[in-house]
């Protein structure tokens, strides 16, 4: 095992704090929203982020959450993806939710259905993070109609 595969089953395994509560943020495309926060192991200097997307007006609902340390995603979660996953070292793709750890970061299946809240309770175990606080739903947006011109049927 080589030195970051090392750091990364330390970070993992180490009970990791977050005292900041995430704020959703409109991402680059106005159907999503996008939220990060700091996490880090107490009395040591290292940290790493958790970030969590959201799909506003997909249902059913598209979240996923990375925990990020030194700039690589380490553990995720891709709920409802909207594309399948092709692992590389098991045989096959996966294309319900799915769970990815390192080193291999193939996908896990995880077929239950939960609320986002029950969902993040679960990234919270797995990447043995404790808060102080609830992380709030995202945001939903609303699916806009086609509007039908009538007028413009009947030429």
């Amino acid at each position: 095992m080589n030195d970051f595969d090392d750091l990364v089953r330390q970070f993992l395994a180490a009970e990791k704090t977050a005292h900041v509560r995430p704020r959703w943020r409109s991402k680059g495309h106005p159907d999503f929203a996008e939220s990060k926060m700091a996490v880090g192991v107490p009395e040591s200097r290292v940290v790493g982020t958790v970030v969590m997307i959201a799909h506003k007006v997909r249902l059913p609902a598209k979240y996923s959450w990375s925990l990020l340390f030194r700039g690589k995603r380490i553990l995720a979660l891709d709920v409802n993806p909207s594309r399948s996953h092709k692992n590389l070292l098991r045989k096959g793709s996966v294309d319900c939710t799915h769970w990815q750890r390192w080193p291999t970061m193939d996908a896990e299946e995880d077929r239950r259905e939960q609320n986002f809240t029950h969902w993040c309770l679960d990234f919270w175990k797995a990447a043995n993070i404790v808060t102080t606080f609830a992380v709030l739903s995202p945001p939903r947006g609303v699916q806009l109609r086609l509007i039908v011109n009538e007028d413009f049927d009947r030429r």
